[in-house]
Parts: structure tokens; C-alpha cells; sequence
């Protein structure tokens, strides 16, 4: 699979998962929703990364800070049937987010694939005017 390695991504998710839970705390009071939006952001990451260990190593850290600053503000982390919740919200984003990553990316190749194919087609079916070269106008002699 081509794209970013994996020691590149982890790092990078966390950073998101850290700018995610920042944004959620400063914009959305509600504890779901900031758990709605690091969810969110976490999905987005997943789809750019289109790397499922990557994308779910991603989920766990934004669970931790999740849990950990947004739900409990002294930074414990607690484990409680809500955490379960928010864990597995986290996991099906991630996963969620890697699979359409991997379509988007699919689709893009194959329109990709078909363009060229098109561009070759129509190089080899180019017009030759008779008796001209193209658009130069040079005149060719007649057999």
C-alpha cells in the first residue's frame, strides 16, 4: 500500500487527536458533543491516513484525552460503561473514516486510469487533414 508509513501516521494522529480535543474543549460545552466532534476529527484524520492500525491508534488516543480532559476535567482516566461508549464511537469513526479513505482513493485511481486510456486513444486517433500535417498547414505531395 503506497502513502505514508506508519511510524509517520501514528505521530501525526496523535497531534490531531491533541488539536482535536483543543478545539472541542474551546468551542462545544455539552461533554457529548465534544466527544461528537473529537469522533468527527478522528474520522477525517482516518480518511486521509487510509491506514486501519494507524486510524485506530488514533481513536485510543483521542479516547484517552477525550476521557481524560473533556469528560473528567482533572485528566483521570476512569473506566465506566460511558467509556465504553465513547471508546467504541471513537473505533467505528476510525474505521468508518480508513474504509471510505479507501473507496475515495479507489475511485480516484480508476478516473485516473481512465483519463490516461482516454488520452492515448484519442493520440492515436488524432485527424491528419489530407494533404496537411496537423495545424501547420504543410502540405504533404500525394503518392
Amino acid at each position: 500500500m503506497r502513502g505514508h508509513p506508519v511510524e509517520v501516521l501514528i505521530p501525526a494522529g496523535f497531534v490531531f487527536a491533541v488539536g482535536g480535543c483543543v478545539m472541542a474543549a474551546m468551542t462545544v460545552s455539552q461533554t457529548t458533543e465534544r466527544v461528537a466532534l473529537v469522533a468527527v476529527a478522528v474520522g477525517l484524520f482516518a480518511i486521509w491516513a487510509r491506514h486501519y492500525l494507524a486510524a485506530f491508534a488514533t481513536g485510543a488516543m483521542a479516547w484517552c484525552f477525550a476521557t481524560g480532559f473533556l469528560v473528567h476535567a482533572e485528566g483521570e482516566l476512569a473506566f465506566g460503561p460511558g467509556d465504553l461508549v465513547r471508546l467504541a464511537a471513537l473505533a467505528v469513526a476510525a474505521l468508518a473514516g480508513c474504509a471510505y479513505g479507501q473507496v475515495l482513493h479507489v475511485r480516484r485511481s480508476r478516473r485516473r486510469v481512465r483519463r490516461l486510456m482516454r488520452a492515448r486513444a484519442d493520440a492515436r486517433r488524432a485527424p491528419v487533414l489530407r494533404e496537411r500535417l496537423h495545424a501547420r498547414g504543410i502540405r504533404c505531395q500525394a503518392r
